[in-house]
């Protein structure tokens, strides 16, 4: 028999407002995570002097990167990142994308990001794209949109690993999938997943992005469920489990019409702005025929209006905790279901038992594509140094079908397909009898 579903003050709410074909124009957030820029950067970058050598590059000797001024990221003891000297807004950032630093910082690195006022060149500074990336005649370097560089040597990812960047840059640029070659070194595979502990299994969420991971998590969570991640989620081949690895991306205002007990523990003014939000769409759905126009600005007003088509009409990145209080699992988690959702366009919630081993070979995919700003980098990387080759790179669809196909081999599988915006409701009701 199905489990009782969640109790109607813990969800309600109809999800079924305006345009689920509009879905395909949400932001997508994490990526927001890696995998459409260099880490958000738009690298409409302003001129650089190519011929500048007269910066000093101070790599080794800047007094702001000495040891007191490191901290560490520890992914659960399998790979160590650390900072030297990052201003205070990258350090904010990586804490956002990896969780808070170990203290103190202690062993040996895997992955060392050293800051410093400018970067030095070898030989003449040449730059590819629209001023996107460039090389000099020894190192590769990754622009922002306003010229500032990250000194990142493609072929050497994944083994020891020195970033150095400018301290005018915003984030560590390809964090996320750099982290993911060092994991995937270690046979382990970072995916794209959310993941929660349910009556005392471990349910895996994945598919392609936008696909409703989050939004099978949330339910879950007001049921009770034990918070792993909704990001990234490290999977291990032997034996099979899986840790988190980021906390909550976003947040939409219509997942909090329909959990109201979150809604509670955002910040004051995050509430305020959703509001102000909710009545901007009540008024346009208050004017007749605007639907109907094609003609501008109506388009824009109406995907303005539209749940989830803007990054501002949600709330995020989250620390868990803050919804979910003690119920956050910071260690290992058993690895007992793998749900995978999609949107469908036929009305309602069914779920489908997928293929033997398809759930392994369509990730790869979501995988590649999820890297694909750090395979981008890679091909302009050679591009700029031909005989200069990262194996790990070149094999890694290989390897991770491979680690996937073996941790998952036994791990009932089911396929969600759910309208966009669904029910939560209706999506717990789906899930929680296979978990």
């Amino acid at each position: 028999m199905p489990e009782p579903l969640i109790p109607a003050s813990d969800v309600r709410g109809d999800a079924t407002a305006h345009d689920a074909t509009d879905h395909d124009a949400t932001d997508h957030d994490a990526t927001d995570h890696d995998a459409t820029d260099h880490d958000a950067t738009d690298h409409d970058a302003t001129d650089h002097d190519a011929t500048d050598h007269d910066a000093t590059d101070h790599d080794a000797t800047d007094h702001d990167a000495t040891d007191h001024d490191a901290t560490d990221h520890d992914v659960h003891g399998l790979v160590r990142i650390r900072l030297h000297g990052a201003p205070t807004r990258v350090r904010e950032a990586v804490v956002h994308e990896l969780g808070a630093p170990a203290r103190p910082p202690e062993g040996k690195p895997d992955v060392t990001v050293r800051f410093t006022d400018e970067l030095s060149v070898t030989g003449s500074l040449r730059l590819l794209g629209l001023q996107r990336v460039g090389f000099d005649d020894e190192h590769f370097y990754l622009l922002d949109a306003r010229g500032r560089r990250a000194r990142v040597d493609v072929d050497r990812l994944g083994d020891s690993d020195e970033i150095v960047c400018e301290r005018g840059i915003d984030r560590v640029p390809l964090l996320i999938p750099i982290l993911g070659l060092h994991l995937l070194r270690r046979d382990h595979v970072l995916l794209h997943a959310a993941s929660f502990v349910f009556r005392g299994r471990g349910v895996l969420v994945t598919g392609w992005q936008k696909g409703g991971k989050t939004e099978t998590l949330l339910p879950l969570m007001a049921a009770e469920a034990d918070y792993v991640s909704d990001e990234w989620t490290v999977v291990r081949r032997d034996p099979p489990g899986m840790y988190g690895c980021s906390g909550i991306a976003r947040i939409w205002d219509w997942h909090l019409r329909q959990l109201p007990q979150y809604r509670a523990r955002i910040e004051p003014q995050q509430r305020a702005r959703l509001r102000a939000w909710r009545l901007y769409q009540r008024l346009y759905r208050a004017v007749p025929g605007l639907d109907g126009l094609r003609t501008r600005p109506v388009p824009a007003l109406h995907r303005l209006a539209t749940d989830g088509a803007w990054r501002w009409q949600g709330v995020g990145p989250v620390d868990p905790t803050l919804l979910f209080g003690s119920r956050v699992r910071r260690g290992r988690a058993p690895l007992d279901r793998v749900i995978l959702p999609v949107v469908g366009r036929e009305g309602g919630t069914q779920v489908v038992p997928p293929g033997a081993g398809e759930v392994a070979r369509r990730m790869v995919s979501s995988q590649a594509f999820e890297r694909a700003a750090l395979t981008t980098a890679y091909q302009e990387f050679r591009y700029a140094f031909p005989d200069r080759v990262n194996p790990l790179l070149e094999t890694a669809r290989e390897r991770e079908l491979l680690l996937l196909t073996r941790a998952l081999a036994d791990v009932p599988a089911h396929e969600v397909r759910h309208p966009y915006p669904v029910r939560l409701h209706d999506l717990y009701a789906a899930v929680a009898p296979h978990c």
